[in-house]
Order: structure tokens, then sequence, then C-alpha cells
């Protein structure tokens, strides 16, 4: 059918395809069976005492709801697609194949770890979802590529890669002051600027920041 083509193929993006259904299958469990899903919680306070060092992955597997799911699962499908198209671009398939699900693994331990050290005499603070990998995802992409064109629809002003992460870095620092829900915002700008640092680390392109302006 026609509609499939718009979606890539699994060589194409192999760990979205395994990635995202793993996240879907454990997170529909935890909805209705509470011990998996207690499981795989992120729990600070015990893991500062060196307990469920697991979770520091595990928590990622897990949702609160389904519309948290949803919007994860959509945005590490199509920006973990980006990550390994552009890496296969930039280096070569052997590259993005090793170092893409690395670097999946990297954006979830490390945003997770850093709440776990603002967060460890917190005995009530608990943690699940992927939105650290989302994050660092976006911050990724934007600055792969600083000089990629991109028009903002209501924003004037951004006309490339490098705008609209500034923009975005915006957001996400005005939004960590704001709480909403149980929605961990800190947690965002952390992975956000993990996965910017790591673009610019990594990327080939670096050198183009300085004409970005």
């Amino acid at each position: 059918m026609k509609f499939f083509d718009i979606f890539p193929t699994f060589s194409e993006a192999p760990y979205s395809y395994i990635v995202v259904p793993i996240i879907l299958a454990c997170s529909m469990i935890g909805f209705y069976h509470k011990p998996f899903f207690h499981a795989l919680i992120l729990h600070p306070y015990e893991i500062a005492r060196g307990k469920r060092i697991h979770t520091l992955l595990t928590s990622a597997l897990v949702h609160r709801n389904g519309i948290h799911l949803l919007f994860n699962c959509i945005v590490i499908f199509g920006l973990g697609y980006d990550m390994f198209a552009v890496l296969n671009q930039a280096y070569s398939i052997i590259i993005a194949q090793v170092f893409t699900i690395l670097i999946f693994l990297l954006f979830i331990i490390v945003p997770n770890f850093v709440q776990t050290l603002f967060k460890k005499k917190d005995f009530r603070f608990t943690a699940v979802g992927a939105s650290g990998l989302s994050s660092a995802l976006f911050g990724f992409s934007t600055l792969f590529f600083p000089l990629q064109k991109i028009n903002h629809l209501f924003i004037p002003w951004i006309h490339n890669a490098t705008h609209y992460w500034l923009y975005m870095l915006l957001i996400s620092f005005l939004l960590s002051f704001i709480k909403i829900s149980r929605i961990n915002r800190p947690l965002h700008l952390v992975a956000f600027i993990l996965g910017s640092i790591l673009a610019l680390i990594i990327s080939p392109y670096t050198f183009e920041l300085k004409d970005a302006f």
C-alpha cells in the first residue's frame, strides 16, 4: 500500500523499529500489571544506596499514561531514524549501526543519573518514561547539521537548524521552572543539552556554526 511508503524500511531505521515496539509493549504491560511497572520505575533514593541500579535504564520502558507514551514513541521513531541516517551519511553504515544504540543508551542513562544526583534524598520521588531520550534526540538532531534550512511557520527569525535549536533551548529552559503535573521539566533540559553537546562533539559540520547567524 502506498500509505506505508512514507515509512522508512527496517534497514533504514533498524533501532526505531526495535526500540519503539519494546517501549510500547513494556508500557502497555505496566498500565495493567503494577508489579511489573514498579519493578522498572526509577527511584533515586534507592539507587543512591546501591539498589535498583537497573532502573537507570529500565524506567524509560514504562510510562504513566497513553499520551506520554504516544508522544515519546513518535519522537523516538522519527528522530531515531534521523540519527541513524545522519551518522550513515556523515560516516558509514557500520558507524551508524554501532553508535546509534550506544547513543540511545547514553541518552537514557545519563539524564536519569543526573536526576538521581539531585533527588537522592527524596524518598517520595520516582520517575518513568523515555522523555530524556526524546529530548536528547531533539538536541542532537537540530545541531548535527547546524546550517540545515528550516523555516518556522510562525517565527520568522528561524531560518536554519541552529536558530531552531536556540528556540527549543529557550523553551526548555523556561519550562524547567514550571511545575506541571508530574512532568519532570529539568530532566528534559539536561537531556536536550546532552544531545546538543554530543552532536557538536561528533559532527564533522560543527565548524559551520560560525556561519549559522
